[in-house]
């Protein structure tokens, strides 16, 4: 964003802006996806962890007391950098697999004991594909296969 932001106004916002639109851009060293692989490389890395926190804890402070908060409601947030459910002390992220979200997910719904009127059901077509055997010849059979086995 701050590239973006100087870029604006060093070229465009003026009457007679300092750098032209076109000269040459000098080169920034903004942040990639594959910097976030990268592991910040310090003697302790508890200190690489515990630096951002205290930073953020006394920005928090300040906030509170600034705009009349709970300070039980402002210390209910994270303090790491990023969400410790998305990403581990050295800033890298968290890798989890779809089965732990499914699980969750089902953990948080009630199974319906009727099906209200119009409804409909979303099947995952290449898991049923690969579920099947391959004793069907023709894909004639294959589909009658797969729609017997879903209705």
């Amino acid at each position: 964003m701050e590239a973006y932001e100087g870029f604006k106004r060093d070229r465009l916002e003026d009457e007679k802006p300092n750098t032209q639109f076109h000269d040459k851009m000098t080169k920034k060293r903004l942040k990639t996806f594959s910097d976030i692989r990268k592991k910040p490389s310090a003697s302790n890395p508890n200190k690489v962890i515990l630096q951002p926190d205290r930073k953020l804890f006394a920005h928090m402070v300040l906030v509170a007391e600034s705009r009349h908060f709970q300070m039980s409601d402002v210390l209910s947030h994270p303090l790491g950098p990023l969400p410790w459910a998305l990403a581990n002390g050295d800033g890298t992220l968290r890798k989890t697999n779809k089965a732990v979200l499914a699980r969750e997910l089902e953990k948080q719904v009630l199974p319906a004991e009727t099906i209200p009127g119009p409804s409909a059901t979303i099947i995952d077509g290449m898991s049923l594909v690969q579920k099947m055997k391959g004793n069907d010849q023709t894909f004639s059979q294959l589909a009658a296969s797969a729609w017997g086995a879903r209705v």
